[in-house]
């Protein structure tokens, strides 16, 4: 018995030994220093074919090697095996989610001597979940006769392939026309009953609209310094009204376009569910009293140009504003003053007072102006702004060709001109952005009359029709954005001519691309364009991404001006086309253009024509 605890305590000890001389420096174990690091060369993704490599490499999270490795201080991304290994399972989740049960994914990583690896993932598909059946019910008495009628627009329909963005975009779209159609306590319940050997899924939908709601009261909370009275007519709905979630948004949206507030909150306010009217609270934050914005540029026509504006918000109280701006460059210079008085009086209107000095070169003269004008403006249901207004304006124009002294009236050189006129119109937006329009559209009205017993000059009568229309073509990523327009004046009462510079004229961006600034339409004998008293233009544009925040635009333009009314006809139209590249920065697309002339003109012909731009061309 001595002799064997003798033993065991021998080889325990013998085994400690053992142990610590393997743990010691120098003795057999793996190599504990810095590792050498490892650089991504390449990454290919090889095997897959209904989800496309773009959308895999956005499940990834390791940096990828870019077009711009290959300079000499720019290193490949740095690669990590861990990486790679969350990675694929990131990927096989994402397969999941867009139905595919079965996928396998292996890697393969190949390591060269300069520390650089070649990685490959490798994907079998394999089969997907086919959608085989969706039901849908309604838990009660069926009170919501409309949501049948959204069979039509299900994201996720039988026979497709099962995939959780689309069928969380089908709960989504019952959901919303709840919260749309007076049922914002509704709600919507989903099960998905897999079968992955068969490969198929049955979804079923059930439906609790909740009781019917209306809007209630309105209260703004805080007591802010604007107006109660203007806040709340801002509003796009009235108490009473059958709740619809998008009149929410829309009022916040209405809210924003005042720029008196820095944050606006419209929210609904918790009621008891026997309660129908469901009251609505509004929090504002008042913006700052004062705003100054610059901007410097170039551009291909008007080439230096700088300009600067001050805003001064609540002015007395009241939620008025006082604008002023100024603005320089070779072809157009201006400094105005603009002060506007929401809800004047209580009142549904907005007064607007607004005058200034400007500066324009056309392309064979010049225009000095001083004007002033007062107009009130009223918003209307559906997106309509409704205004009218009194001007009078002051022009002097100069440096005036002897060849183009008969299309004026009644002197051309050291005449003052002077206008009074009424006008009005109107303008219809449903865009769903301001700088970035994908779909909706634009229509703009606008009339002038200038008659003798306003004191004017001349006398006139004009009238301008604008349309703009966005088709989102693909994602709100491909658009096709339209435009078209006419102008039509006519003199009235003793004037025989309208003057040189109140005429209509076009060619050049932003009109008819191709073309020199202003060149289209007819030219006097030494072939100046004289302006018109008609005008067509039409202007189709598709735009597209290239990468990242650059994309590019395709366009065909159309147009030309009329001498007369009679004289107008499509058959006469001028076409320029080309391309461009935009950037999308925070101020707007800044791009540049290149269009070519698809008719010559009487003047010298240019092959092309180069613009450099800032905003959308319309």
């Amino acid at each position: 018995m001595t002799k064997i605890f003798y033993r065991l305590v021998f080889l325990f000890l013998l085994s400690l030994l053992t142990a610590q001389f393997f743990s010691m420096p120098g003795g057999a174990q793996e190599p504990t220093g810095p590792q050498p690091k490892l650089y991504l060369k390449s990454l290919k993704i090889l095997g897959n074919s209904k989800i496309s490599n773009k959308a895999i490499k956005k499940q990834l999270t390791e940096s990828l090697p870019s077009f711009w490795d290959f300079l000499p201080w720019k290193k490949p991304p740095v690669f990590k095996k861990s990486d790679l290994e969350a990675d694929v399972e990131r990927l096989k989740t994402y397969y999941r989610q867009q139905g595919f049960y079965h996928t396998v994914i292996t890697t393969e990583v190949h390591e060269s001597a300069e520390h650089k690896v070649d990685v490959k993932i490798i994907i079998a598909e394999g089969p997907w979940i086919v959608t085989k059946s969706i039901n849908v019910y309604e838990s009660g008495t069926p009170n919501t006769p409309y949501l049948p009628l959204l069979a039509d627009k299900w994201p996720l329909k039988p026979g497709d392939r099962f995939n959780e963005p689309d069928y969380e975009s089908l709960k989504g779209l019952y959901l919303n026309d709840l919260f749309y159609n007076g049922h914002p306590r509704g709600d919507v319940e989903g099960r998905v009953y897999l079968d992955d050997k068969l490969n198929t899924a049955d979804v079923i939908l059930t439906i609790d609209p909740g009781p019917l709601s209306f809007f209630g009261p309105t209260r703004v909370a805080d007591n802010p310094e604007t107006p109660v009275y203007v806040i709340v007519r801002h509003m796009a709905y009235k108490e009473g009204d059958l709740f619809d979630l998008r009149k929410i948004y829309e009022s916040q949206k209405n809210l924003y376009k005042l720029d008196l507030f820095s944050t606006v909150a419209v929210t609904p306010e918790e009621v008891p569910p026997e309660e129908s009217k469901i009251p609505i609270i509004v929090k504002v934050t008042e913006a700052k009293k004062r705003s100054v914005t610059a901007g410097l540029g170039w551009g291909s026509l008007d080439q230096f140009r700088a300009n600067g504006s001050l805003r001064l918000r609540n002015l007395f109280g009241g939620g008025r504003l006082l604008d002023f701006h100024g603005q320089y460059s070779k072809i157009n210079s201006a400094f105005d003053v603009t002060f506007t008085n929401p809800q004047i009086f209580a009142t549904y209107y907005d007064f607007i007072i607004s005058g200034g000095l400007f500066y324009r070169q056309y392309p064979s003269f010049y225009d000095q102006t001083l004007s002033m004008q007062a107009r009130l403006e009223r918003e209307l249901p559906w997106d309509i702004k409704v205004y009218a207004g009194y001007l009078i304006q002051f022009d002097k124009p100069y440096n005036i060709p002897g060849t183009m002294e008969y299309v004026f009236y009644p002197q051309p050189q050291d005449q003052t001109f002077r206008t009074s006129e009424i006008f009005f119109g109107f303008r219809r937006d449903t865009t769903d952005d301001l700088a970035y329009p994908a779909q909706g559209s634009i229509v703009l009205f606008h009339y002038e009359l200038a008659p003798a017993f306003l004191g004017s000059g001349y006398q006139y009568t004009s009238g301008r029709l604008e349309g703009r229309r966005y088709f989102d073509l693909w994602k709100k990523e491909v658009i096709l954005a339209t435009r078209a327009a006419v102008g039509l004046m006519e003199p009235i009462e003793d004037t025989k001519k309208i003057p040189l510079f109140r005429r209509y004229f076009t060619g050049g961006y932003n009109t008819v691309r191709g073309y020199r600034y202003y060149i289209l339409g007819p030219t006097d004998v030494a072939g100046n364009p004289t302006g018109g008293q008609a005008l067509l233009e039409g202007n189709m544009e598709l735009r597209f991404p290239i990468y990242k925040d650059f994309g590019g635009v395709a366009f065909v333009d159309a147009g030309n001006v009329y001498y007369k009314i009679a004289n107008l006809s499509p058959a006469n139209l001028y076409y320029g086309t080309g391309f461009g590249v935009r950037y999308k920065s925070p101020v707007g697309p800044v791009g540049v253009d290149i269009a070519f002339p698809l008719r010559h003109i009487h003047q010298k012909q240019d092959p092309f024509a180069l613009y450099f731009t800032i905003g959308q061309t319309f």
